[in-house]
Parts: structure tokens; sequence; C-alpha cells
């Protein structure tokens, strides 16, 4: 009697069970490899979704709000449907068909506030479009005599140039590059030919400029009084340089507006500072210390001191003496060792303070608004100032997202060339 068990299995059999099984273990692998992405999915999920409501989304905003603006194209739609169409390049004006669909439109909306949005909208384009439109607007009725052309030359003899019209053309669009040219000092004329504006009109190059030059200033000013600072606090035993590290914290307990308004004290013309060097025989008279660069610079350098001190302590911390004294005992000077054996390993720590340090003060807005001059502004202040006074969005959104872009692309190289070393922040 032949057992089940002795049953011989056939090779062949056998092998394609072996395979059967091993695809089987393999989708369930991969089954539960996908369960566990899930899983962590849904863990991660409330943070991708707060970061999207108060990051990418208001980003986002911003971004479209610098090149779409559909004001005229909603509220006089028939007069911007006939501009897009229409070429200033012939040097003409248009013909009637569009001063009347002009007129028409603008009366459609006499009384409401769209006409005072179209007029502030093409103000924002050519200083002098909103009296031009509000004037029209209320001295153009449906009665009058003639052609809409003529009607309109009647309210103001301007209507007959090219400059006028062309400034609706490109404002027409609910699409526009008008912001970003604006905010690189570029203007269209008349004839819708691109070209630098005048040298006593351009501004906002010249604010970029300005905003990235104090920027590395201030950052190299950090690198240069927080390295020894820190160099101090990481060498010396616990119990002192946790007192020490108490002052260095102490700043972050009291508003950047009144260590700003400090700062107006101790550098006025007779403040603290003056006082002294008159006292001490170093000058005569007292020296323009504030609303200026160098009031700018100093402020700046001690709000944004204390976060280089933390983002080189935290590497130097971790940062082993025995290669100094390694070097030591081979005879190196204790210049050499240090700029040698310990430099070098807190040079992630000189770039994530340098870093950080730059974008944050490429944002400052108040410390060179309290103590700068008129020449001492950063592109901050020109945004603020259209956010809250011109209320122009288009500008101000173009002006943060070159920011935006600079600070980025400045952040890229800075990887880029440290091949990610000190890329973690602090």
């Amino acid at each position: 009697m032949i057992l089940p068990t002795d049953v011989a299995v056939p090779q062949g059999d056998a092998d394609q069970a072996a395979v059967v099984d091993s695809k089987s273990l393999k989708a369930r692998l991969r089954g539960a490899e996908r369960a566990e992405r899930f899983k962590a999915m849904l863990l991660v999920f409330p943070l991708f979704a707060f970061l999207l409501v108060v990051f990418l989304v208001p980003i986002g905003s911003l971004l479209m709000k610098s090149f779409r603006d559909p004001t005229l194209s909603e509220r006089v739609p028939h007069a911007a449907a006939l501009l897009r169409e229409w070429n200033p390049a012939a040097g003409k004006v248009p013909g009637d068909q569009v001063y009347e669909a002009l007129g028409r439109d603008l009366l459609a909306i006499k009384g409401t506030n769209g006409i005072s949005e179209v007029a502030s909208r093409l103000n924002y384009d050519d200083v002098g479009m909103r009296s031009l439109l509000m004037k029209t607007a209320r001295r153009l009725g449906e009665g009058g005599d003639g052609t809409w052309h003529q009607r309109f030359s009647a309210v103001d003899p301007r209507w007959d140039e090219l400059q006028p019209w062309s400034t609706l053309k490109y404002a027409s669009s609910p699409w526009t590059l008008g912001y970003y040219l604006k905010a690189f000092d570029f203007a269209r004329n008349d004839h819708g030919q691109i070209v630098r504006q005048p040298e006593d009109q351009r501004l906002y190059v010249g604010v970029f400029l300005r905003t990235a030059w104090v920027s590395i200033a201030v950052s190299a000013l950090c690198l240069l009084f927080g390295y020894p600072v820190a160099y101090f606090l990481a060498n010396i035993p616990a119990r002192y340089s946790n007192l020490f590290m108490i002052l260095v914290l102490l700043p972050f307990w009291t508003s950047i507006l009144v260590r700003t308004t400090a700062w107006v004290v101790v550098l006025q013309t007779h403040g603290v500072l003056n006082d002294m060097l008159i006292r001490l025989g170093l000058t005569n008279h007292a020296l323009s210390l504030i609303y200026n660069r160098f009031g700018v610079l100093v402020a700046m350098t001690h709000i944004l001191l204390p976060y280089a001190i933390l983002s080189l302590y935290s590497v130097m911390k971790g940062v082993p003496n025995l290669y100094v004294k390694a070097a030591r005992s081979l005879g190196a000077g204790p210049v050499r060792s240090f700029f040698e054996a310990y430099f070098p390993q807190t040079l992630p720590g000189v770039g994530a303070a340098g870093m950080l340090t730059f974008i944050l003060a490429v944002g400052y807005y108040i410390t060179p608004a309290i103590v700068g001059g008129p020449d001492d502004q950063l592109a901050s202040y020109y945004i603020a100032y259209h956010v809250n006074t011109t209320l122009n969005w288009g500008l101000a959104s173009a002006l943060a997202s070159i920011l935006l872009a600079g600070v980025l692309i400045v952040y890229g190289l800075f990887v880029k060339l440290t091949g990610g070393a000190g890329v973690k922040l602090g």
C-alpha cells in the first residue's frame, strides 16, 4: 500500500507552485506597503492641508494678481473686446465704433463703483487717467449731437490723442505683464512698444539692488560678530554657557519695534552715543548716525544677530576639539590649527547662519522705515505702500513675486554650491 505522502510530485508542478507562492507573497507585500503608505498619508494630510491653506493658496493668489486683472474686461466688456483688436502701432486713434462701445459701457456702469474701479485701474498705468475717465463718465450723457468721437472730444480733447487709448488697450485684457514691466522700470509708449522708463522715473530696479546689498551686508556683519560669540559659548563650561545663552535669547523677549525705537534713542543727534563721543573728545559735533544707511545696518544687525549665533552654536557644539589638539601636537600654531582643523567643520553652520539672516533681512520693513532715510527703504516698504496706500495690488504682487523668485534663486545657488551642506537652518 502506497501512502499519499509517498506520492511523488512532478518537478514541473513543484516549480510552478513555488512561482505561484512567490507571486502571491509579492502581491501581499505590495498590498501591505500600499496600506502603510496610505496610513502615512493620512497622518501627513492635516499638515499638508494646513500648509495648503495658510501658505500655498495665499502665494498662488499673490502670483495670480501679479499678471491677472480682469477689471476692464468685466466692467467695460464691449469696449475691451474691440480694443484688444485695435493696433496702436498704426498711429491712429480707434474708429467711432470703439468710441461708441466705450461710451455705452461707461453709461451702463455710471453711478456704480464700476466707474471708480476702472478709473483707478487705468491710473495705475498712466497718472491722470482717473480724472479723465471720471470727468468723461460724469459729462457724457445719453443725448448729444454728432458722433461718439465728437462727443468724447467735446468732453476732453485728450480723447483725440493716442495715449489714453493705448492705456485702455493694454489694460483691456484680463492677462497682463504690465505690472512686471513697471517693476523692472519698463513701460509701453503710445504705439505699444516696450521702452525703458526715463531715468528720473526709474525706481524699482534700484530698490531691488539696494535690498540685496543691505541684506548681504547685514548677513556678513552677523557672521563677523556672531562667529566669535558662538565659538565662545560652545567652548566654555555648560554652567557658564547657559547663563550667557540667556543673554543671547533675551532680545527675543522684546518686540522688534521696541528694539528699533531704542536705536533711535541711542543714535539720534543728541542721543546717548553722540553725547558720549563729544564728552570723550572724539568729535566736536554730533555725527549723523541715524536716518541713513549706517543706522539701518546697525539696527538690522542687532536684531538678526541672535539668529546667526544660534545657528553657529548648534553646529559648533557638535565639533570635537580633538582635531585642534592633534594639529597643535603636530606643531601647528593656534591660528593655523583653528583655520585648518576647526573652521572647516563649522562651515555648515556658517552657511546656514548666512542664509537665514539673508532671507530674514530681505523681507525687513519696520526697521528700515524707522531708522533709515528715503533712500534706505527696502523692497518690502514699497510692497506695503502699494497695498495700504495706492491699493495697487497688482504691482505689489509683482514686486513680492520678484522678491520671492530672487530669494529662491539665491537659495538654490547656495544649495548647489554647498552640495546640500548647511541647508538645514539652525
